[in-house]
Formats: structure tokens, C-alpha cells, sequence
């Protein structure tokens, strides 16, 4: 899975380091970039979870059954908090756009498009789902 964000001012990124980090925000790569149809704001960037890809941000959906799978949960629902909190502070210079794909489908057509807040991210269960377009508004407006 690939989450990209969008908006109208430069994104601030956020370094992957391994062992330490559960989310990050870098710029594209020269083949990533193909994903700039999917928007209509000018500044992208990629997100990752807690092993540099985006798959981290999904938790919720399978049982958990050991000590491997607890910590995997909560490292899980940690990126996907601090996903949240990033996209709170970017919403209050407008709203974000975020795509969410496998790895190839950059290009391919939205299979669903919806309007949330930072909030949407999190719950008892989260995950993004294939080919889904998202904007992410402030509350307060």
C-alpha cells in the first residue's frame, strides 16, 4: 500500500529512521511522481508507517493472538495517530488530498473518493482501502 498527501502549501517532511520511527513523510521519487494526476494541489509527498511503507497504517482487522502481534497492533495504531495529528495541523491552512494505492497503481482512477477530518484516522479499526481519494478537512470550518 502507498498513502500520498497533497496540498497547496509545501508539506512538511518527517525522516524514516528504522527501529525508531512508526511514521514519516518524504518527498517523492522520480517514479512515484506519475501520482501527481490523482490531485489538484501542487505540493505531494509520500507517507509511511512504522517500516518506511505504508502498510503500517492498518490495524483492527485480524485478531491479535500473541505478544508479536500486540506489538505489531500498537505500533500500527501509533503511525496511525500520528498520521492524524499531522494532518490536524496541516488543516488549518486548508484542506489535504490523499491517495491511497498499491504500489503500480499511482495512476489508475480513484474506486472512491470521501470527505473526513483528522479524525477519520483512527477508531478501533483503521486501514486505507485500494484506490481510495480522500480530502481531509478542518473541523472547525
Amino acid at each position: 500500500m502507498a498513502v500520498y498527501i497533497a496540498a497547496d502549501n509545501p508539506l512538511p517532511l518527517l525522516e524514516w529512521q528504522e527501529d525508531v520511527t512508526v511514521f514519516c513523510v518524504s518527498e517523492l521519487t522520480e517514479d512515484e511522481k506519475r501520482v501527481s494526476k490523482q490531485f489538484s494541489k501542487p505540493f505531494l509527498a509520500y507517507a509511511g508507517s512504522l517500516g518506511g511503507c505504508s502498510c503500517g497504517f492498518s490495524y483492527g482487522d485480524e485478531p491479535v493472538e500473541d505478544e508479536d502481534d500486540r506489538k505489531q497492533d500498537a505500533l500500527s495504531r501509533e503511525s496511525v495517530r500520528q498520521l492524524s495529528e499531522y494532518l490536524s495541523r496541516l488543516v488549518k491552512d486548508g484542506s489535504i488530498e490523499i491517495f491511497a494505492c498499491w504500489e503500480g497503481d499511482q495512476e489508475a482512477e480513484p474506486e472512491e473518493e470521501q470527505s473526513v477530518t483528522p479524525d477519520y484516522f483512527g477508531g478501533e479499526a483503521f486501514s486505507f482501502k485500494e484506490k481510495q481519494f480522500l480530502i481531509v478537512n478542518n473541523p472547525l470550518t
